[in-house]
């Protein structure tokens, strides 16, 4: 049997996702989730809609961020997936932030790495 108490419904939780990508083909606009892109953490929220959390089958994550739609999970997996840091609940004043860091390869040639990553905003 799951615990439910982990998960917080009124809860906001982040969550690495792919962004919906548009391609029109004779006339024909097809929307595809792509794994080609770069993963980004997405603030979503629980949506009811579909599946009843008190149910204990599955949850619907669904985006705040236009572009990215909504995720399904089986119950064991979300909870799964928040004790292993895949899924993060939001904390007052986190953000998603893109970060760009350097890697020196040799004394000329520097290795530029972009990521995604959580963090608080600093208070002003």
């Amino acid at each position: 049997m799951n615990d439910l108490s982990i998960i917080d419904k009124n809860a906001h939780y982040f969550v690495l996702m792919h962004p919906y990508e548009i391609t029109a083909v004779m006339g024909v606009i097809i929307t595809t989730k792509s794994n080609l892109s770069r993963p980004k953490w997405v603030e979503c929220v629980i949506d009811e809609s579909r599946f009843k959390l008190s149910d204990g089958y599955r949850v619907q994550l669904t985006s705040l961020e236009p572009g990215y739609g909504s995720e399904v999970y089986y119950t064991g997996d979300f909870i799964s997936m928040i004790k292993r840091g895949d899924v993060v609940k939001k904390e007052p004043d986190m953000e998603c932030v893109e970060e760009t860091w350097k890697e020196p390869l040799t004394p000329n040639v520097h290795l530029c790495h972009r990521a995604y990553t959580l963090k608080i905003k600093p208070k002003k």
